[in-house]
């Protein structure tokens, strides 16, 4: 009986090892990603104008932003870590529709 639990107890620490190594090697990409999409949602707050499309995925960043972390603080890291990348993209789909306006509005400027 002892032996049982002996290797009972030893499989738990086991696990809770595996856990925390998981954990710790996607802690700096999940704080990587972030951090990028935290920086840049205030790199497009601060912008002077949102093309059509551009808000929404903004809305659409943020919302995923905030899933990520309420992931991470429910021990879920590696759907944090997807969803933050998630996160990542939207913002780059935002910022595609930021820097195709800027160029159409200085093509439409240039013409004049």
């Amino acid at each position: 009986m002892t032996y049982i639990l002996a290797v009972g107890c030893l499989a738990i620490i086991f696990h809770y090892l595996i856990q925390f190594a998981r954990r710790e090697h996607l802690e700096e990409y999940y704080e990587d990603a972030i951090i990028d999409v935290e920086g840049r949602l205030d790199w497009a707050r601060s912008r002077p104008f949102h093309p059509f499309g551009m808000k929404s995925q903004l809305e659409v960043s943020a919302d995923l932003l905030d899933n990520a972390k309420n992931l991470w603080n429910n021990d879920k890291s590696l759907e944090a870590y997807r969803v933050a990348r998630q996160a990542q993209d939207a913002m780059n789909r935002a910022q595609n529709i930021y820097c195709k306006a800027i160029r159409t509005r200085q093509m439409a400027g240039n013409a004049q």
